[in-house]
């Protein structure tokens, strides 16, 4: 029967480090576990924040194709602004004259008939603000100068004549 408790002894001796391993390779196990939860939240939270990322660059792309359309379609207005601000320049620089020719229409030119009228604007007027030196539009329109369209419409509503004449 020795024989049989000295097998017993060593039996649980082994059994005994076997369980020590075992509680080792438990705890190491747990410890592993824990820090692939933590490797995991980390992964999924660094996950998260690149989808934000892409996604946020994807708006800020969206609105640079935007805003390079848009820019692309005043481009093209770009030309006609400046040509535009170049008429609107010149406009106002022939402004004194062609107030002063309005003027000096209106003073002066009413009992007179078209033709007499427009001898006196084209070559009296014009060349009395040439030998001054002021610039003045040589394709001046007295009517369209004076009145706008709208006006003229509601006059011809009313009954007025709507020979060049009368307006």
């Amino acid at each position: 029967m020795k024989p049989k408790l000295l097998l017993l002894e060593k039996r649980t001796v082994q059994l005994q480090e076997a369980e020590a391993k075992l509680e080792a390779a438990s705890n190491e196990l747990a410890e592993v576990n824990a820090y692939k939860a933590m490797l995991r939240k980390k992964f999924d939270t660094q996950m998260a924040s690149k989808n934000a990322l892409q996604e946020q660059a994807q708006k800020t792309k969206r609105k640079m194709d935007q805003a390079n359309k848009l820019i692309n379609s005043l481009a093209d207005n770009k030309t006609r602004w400046i040509q535009n601000s170049n008429e609107f320049k010149a406009t106002k620089m022939r402004l004194v004259g062609n107030v002063a020719k309005a003027c000096a229409f209106v003073s002066y030119c009413g009992p007179f008939n078209a033709e007499f009228r427009n001898l006196l604007t084209d070559q009296y007027f014009m060349g009395d603000l040439n030998s001054r030196g002021i610039p003045a539009s040589e394709e001046f329109n007295i009517t369209d100068f004076l009145v706008d369209q709208v006006t003229i419409g509601e006059w011809n509503l009313q009954g007025l004549p709507a020979d060049e004449l009368s307006i």
